[in-house]
C-alpha cells in the first residue's frame, strides 16, 4: 500500500522492506504527545509515565510542549517491535513448580496479522516480586516480535528465549542455611547466640525441615513440625525453636528467597510459678558463712546480692570499673567460655551499697598483703584445676564457692543467678518503683522485670488484708449509734 494510504505507515528508509513490520495510521512530521498516545493506544499519562522511565525515544522540546520527529517514532517501532494495535494483555501469578518465581502470561495482536494473537507463557527469573516480573515481561514483547521476523535470541544476554523455561534450582533450608543464613546473620552474633543457634538448628530444624525446599515450608508443614517437637522436648523449648525458625523465614523472605511468609503460630505457653527467692534469714546466715570463709566469698554475695551482678559479669569485673570515692560500678563487661564481650543488656554506671564497697575495700587491702597477682581483675582463683596457678573466675568456679558457702551456712544450694533474683525481689519488696527495678538490672523490656514484682504484689494485698482485719475488730453497732442523731418530739 503506498504512502499515506489509511492503515499503515511507512517503514524508515533503514528499515529493510521484508521486515514484516505492520503499518498504522499517519503521523505528522512532529508528533506530540496527544498524537503519539493515539497512535499507542494509551493515555497521555501513560505516555509521560513512560517517557519517566525511557521506555520510548527521548523526545526534544517544541516550545514548552515534548515532541518527537516523525522518522525517529517510526524507526523505533520497526526496532523494538511496538506496534500500534489493540492493549496488551499481562497477567502474573506465582509460579506452580517454584513459588519463588512468578508466571508471566503475555497476550498482544501480532503486527503481521491483525487476526493473529500472540501468546507467551514465561517463567520469570528468581528474585522478582510482583512488579518487576510484569517489568520484565514488557521487556520480552520486543524480543518475541523479533523472533517473529526472523532476529532470534535475547538482546540483553544473547540467550535464546527458551531458556526463560528453564528451573532455578529448588534451596533447601539447609543449603540456605549454610550459604545465606550463617554467614550473613548468625555470625554476626555474640558467641553466646551464635551457639543457641548451633544447637537449635543441629538437634531439631535440620533433621526435620533441613531437606525440604524453602518455598515449600508453608503453615501445614510448620503445624506438622510443632507437633513432632513437643513429642520430644517441653512447651517452652518448642516456643525457642519456633522463634528461631521464624527469624529464618524472614530472613529468607527479606532476602527475596521466599515468595510468601508463613505464619509460624506458637504454643500457648504454661503459666510461670512464682521463683524461689531467700528469706531474710537465709540471707544473713548466707553473709555470715561468707564472712567467715574469705573476703572472697562474702564478695561474691554481695555482688549478686546488693549489686544485682550476672555470674558471667561477676567473673569480669576489673578494679578500674570501681569508682571507691562516688561508691559507683560500670557494668561493660561479661565473660563467656573463656571469651571477654559486652554484657547482657545496657552498658551502665550503677550505685552499689555500702556493703558492697567495703567488701571490695577489704578484699583489695587483703589481696595487696597476700601473694596474689597484680592483675586488672577484681576476683581470681587457684586450685587443682588451674595446675595452682593463678587464674581468672568462670562461672562454674564462682557457682562452685557459692555452694561451698551455702553449705556452711546450711543454706539451700542454689546457683547465683537466684541471688541476683532475691536482690532484685527486695528491692520490689522494698516498694521501689518498678522502673527503678528494671534499671537495676538493665533490663531492656520491663516486661522481663515484671517476673520480680509479684511479692511487691503480695505486699500490697497483706495491706488491703490488714485494712480489712481492723475494719472488722471495731464495735459496729456502738459506732452507728453514735453517729445516729436524736429524734425531734
Amino acid at each position: 500500500m503506498p504512502h499515506g494510504a489509511t492503515g499503515e505507515i511507512a517503514p524508515a528508509h533503514d528499515a529493510p522492506a521484508s521486515s514484516g513490520v505492520a503499518s498504522g495510521p499517519d503521523l505528522p512530521p512532529i508528533v506530540s504527545v496527544r498524537d503519539l498516545a493515539k497512535f499507542l493506544r494509551i493515555s497521555e499519562k501513560a505516555l509521560r509515565h513512560r517517557v519517566g522511565r525511557g521506555q520510548v525515544p527521548p523526545p526534544f522540546r517544541n516550545g514548552k510542549a515534548l515532541a518527537w520527529m516523525r522518522e525517529a517514532v517510526i524507526t523505533w517501532i520497526w526496532e523494538c517491535g511496538r506496534a500500534a494495535g489493540p492493549a496488551m494483555k499481562i497477567k502474573t501469578r506465582p509460579y506452580a513448580n517454584d513459588t519463588t518465581r512468578f508466571h508471566v502470561d503475555i497476550r498482544f495482536m501480532n503486527p503481521c496479522n491483525e487476526n493473529d494473537e500472540i501468546r507467551r507463557r514465561l517463567v520469570a527469573p528468581p528474585g522478582l516480586d510482583d512488579k518487576q516480573a510484569r517489568l520484565w515481561g514488557e521487556r520480552q514483547v520486543p524480543l518475541i516480535l523479533r523472533e517473529l521476523v526472523g532476529l532470534k535470541g535475547d538482546a540483553a544476554n544473547g540467550a535464546p528465549m527458551k531458556e526463560t523455561h528453564t528451573r532455578a534450582p529448588r534451596t533447601t533450608l539447609a543449603a540456605f542455611y549454610e550459604s545465606r543464613f550463617l554467614p550473613e546473620h548468625v555470625a554476626l552474633q555474640k558467641r553466646a547466640t551464635q551457639d543457641g543457634y548451633y544447637s537449635v538448628y543441629t538437634n531439631h530444624i535440620a533433621p526435620l525441615l533441613g531437606d525440604l525446599p524453602l518455598a515449600a515450608i508453608d503453615e501445614d508443614r510448620i503445624s506438622t513440625f510443632r507437633a513432632e517437637l513437643r513429642k520430644r522436648i517441653g512447651v517452652n523449648t518448642t516456643n525457642l525453636v519456633l522463634s528461631k525458625l521464624a527469624k529464618m523465614l524472614r530472613f529468607a523472605k527479606k532476602r527475596k528467597l521466599l515468595a510468601v511468609l508463613p505464619d509460624v503460630e506458637k504454643l500457648p505457653s504454661p503459666r510461670p510459678e512464682p521463683k524461689r527467692v531467700f528469706s531474710d534469714v537465709q540471707i544473713a546466715q548466707l553473709n555470715d558463712a561468707a564472712a567467715e570463709r574469705s573476703s572472697e566469698s562474702l564478695l561474691i554475695c554481695l555482688l549478686a546480692l546488693d549489686g544485682n551482678l550476672r555470674v558471667s559479669e561477676i567473673c569480669a569485673l576489673e578494679w578500674e570499673d570501681v569508682d571507691f570515692a562516688a561508691g559507683t560500678i560500670i557494668i561493660r563487661h561479661n565473660v563467656y567460655k573463656g571469651e571477654r564481650q559486652t554484657p547482657k543488656g545496657e552498658i551502665k554506671t550503677l550505685a552499689v551499697s555500702k556493703a558492697v564497697m567495703r567488701a571490695l575495700t577489704k578484699h583489695q587491702k587483703r589481696r595487696l598483703e597476700a601473694d596474689e597477682p597484680e592483675g586488672p581483675l577484681v576476683l581470681y582463683r587457684r586450685s587443682q584445676h588451674t595446675d595452682w596457678q593463678w587464674a581468672a573466675h568462670t562461672p562454674h568456679s564462682v557457682s562452685h564457692a557459692l555452694n561451698a558457702t551455702q553449705e556452711r551456712g546450711q543454706v539451700a544450694r542454689s546457683g547465683p543467678h537466684l541471688l541476683r533474683h532475691t536482690g532484685l525481689t527486695r528491692l520490689a519488696r522494698l516498694g521501689a518503683n518498678p522502673y527503678i527495678v528494671q534499671s537495676m538490672a538493665r533490663h531492656a523490656r520491663l516486661q522481663t522485670t515484671q517476673a520480680y514484682l509479684h511479692l511487691q504484689q503480695c505486699t500490697v494485698s497483706r495491706e488491703a488484708a490488714n485494712l480489712l482485719d481492723t475494719a472488722a475488730d471495731k464495735p459496729r453497732g456502738k459506732r452507728l449509734a453514735n453517729q445516729a442523731k436524736p429524734r425531734r418530739k
